[in-house]
């Protein structure tokens, strides 16, 4: 009787584990990828060979397993769902904005303004060198190239001196959610006309920056004025957001922090209120 309890458990355990299973990691063009890093908690545990196949043993359904290669999205995936993909995973490859290529004709553009669904009347008012920007989700799961970016200004103060504000986009750490490897090459500047509150679009489609399958991070930088105040405009609008964190910020070079805060009347999160626009490619029957 012990013995056959002892198999029983021996049994139920093992189920736990997957057990010892190939896999495929191919690019978006469905070739195998050589020396793809697959990890668990910071821990590699198997690399890919010269046609993409791996090999990973003993693991259990509910860890998370990530597979990253230089030049390439890490894709982050638990082991119950990487079995439903049937072993199989794409990486994408991170974009060279000189290769991306555009037809109008072949895109439509979306609009995406997540952040304007629940409107607060409270600003952030910066000092010089510090960055702040929103996390654009890729709703559609379709590449695009991103049109326009929209900042909700807020009335400066009168004692406060305007400054120029310097516009970058990020892809998005899939490990870590925060903004990663930066996507436009050129500065883009833009200058305050007045102290008022506005809705500044600025227009940034001639540089081609890509919208990637895993969203964009997209942030503003208050850059020091010729005073060098340590308080400058203008200031922007914050929004709640659910439950969702969705802005990061920082301080010159230093690492990204989720530091949005929360509205205390209603307990939902507070974001920087930006609006995007994108040409999302259309489908062959649009």
């Amino acid at each position: 009787m012990k013995q056959s309890l002892t198999i029983i458990l021996l049994l139920f355990f093992n189920n736990i584990y997957s057990q010892n299973f190939q896999g495929f990691v191919y690019n978006e063009r469905l070739l195998g990828l050589e020396d793809v890093n697959i990890s668990i908690d910071n821990e590699i545990i198997s690399k890919t060979d010269k046609k993409g196949h791996f090999v990973l043993k003993k693991t259990k359904q509910s860890e998370r397993i990530y597979f990253s290669k230089p030049g390439y999205l890490t894709k982050e995936i638990s082991v119950k769902d990487l079995q439903e993909k049937n072993y199989k995973i794409i990486l994408e490859e991170v974009y060279e904005i000189e290769t991306v290529t555009f037809n109008e004709k072949d895109y439509k553009k979306i609009k995406y303004n997540f952040a304007l669904k629940k409107q607060a009347n409270i600003r952030f008012i910066p000092s010089p060198n510090w960055e702040m920007g929103l996390k654009f989700k890729n709703d559609l799961e379709k590449k695009g190239i991103v049109s326009t970016v929209t900042l909700f200004l807020h009335k400066t103060e009168s004692d406060l001196k305007n400054t120029d504000i310097e516009i970058n986009f990020y892809t998005i750490d899939s490990l870590t959610g925060k903004p990663y490897i930066l996507l436009n090459k050129s500065k883009i500047i833009y200058t305050p006309t007045s102290r008022s509150r506005k809705h500044a679009v600025i227009n940034v489609e001639k540089l081609k920056i890509p919208f990637p399958l895993n969203g964009i991070f997209v942030s503003i930088k208050w850059l020091p004025n010729e005073s060098n105040d340590k308080k400058v405009g203008p200031s922007i609008r914050l929004t709640t957001s659910s439950e969702e964190e969705l802005t990061y910020n920082r301080r010159g070079d230093r690492k990204w922090s989720l530091q949005s805060g929360q509205n205390p009347r209603t307990k939902n999160f507070v974001n920087v209120m930006m609006g995007l626009e994108v040409y999302i490619k259309k489908a062959k029957n649009e």
